[in-house]
């Protein structure tokens, strides 16, 4: 179940964001701190308010447990979405991140009629390429993009709305 942040889940927010495998693939900064938690669950709200993006977190069905984050932002000219993630260490290989994926390219390609989806993903980060690859996004493009203050190597990979 995917679901907006909630304050109450700050301190799980930032024990699973001080994974080094999180910050080594994301912008996320490193340490994470309680206080980044607290301020990435407001810049949400304030995203959601906007209309700019939605960034929810992935509950485990029965307990509720916080296991991940997905968010899905507007993007570019033409107007597409933009999908980011991250997975808690106790959760990844169960599908978490791949159904939340598909969860945001539904409401992407449904509610919003956006004509494309793009993930960027480290060419080294092979369990994000294999979740975009069993999500049927296609790697269209190699990009150099600025990253934790150098410029490193992207993958685009995109998936098109059926009917765009």
């Amino acid at each position: 179940m995917l679901r907006p942040p909630q304050d109450l889940e700050a301190h799980r927010i930032a024990e699973i964001c001080s994974d080094p495998e999180i910050a080594r693939w994301t912008n996320v900064p490193r340490p994470y701190t309680l206080e980044d938690a607290h301020q990435w669950i407001a810049y949400a709200a304030i995203e959601r308010e906007r209309g700019s993006g939605l960034h929810l977190v992935a509950v485990r069905p029965g307990d509720g447990r916080l296991v991940g984050s997905a968010a899905l932002r507007l993007a570019g000219a033409p107007a597409h979405g933009d999908i980011g993630y991250w997975v808690a260490p106790d959760a990844r290989g169960t599908g978490v991140g791949t159904r939340a994926v598909g969860l945001l390219v539904e409401l992407a390609f449904g509610a919003l009629r956006l004509p494309y989806v793009e993930i960027v993903i480290s060419p080294r980060n092979e369990a994000s390429r294999a979740l975009a690859q069993r999500a049927a996004f296609e790697q269209t493009a190699t990009e150099l993009r600025m990253f934790k203050g150098s410029l490193a190597e992207f993958e685009i990979w995109r998936r098109h709305r059926l009917d765009s």
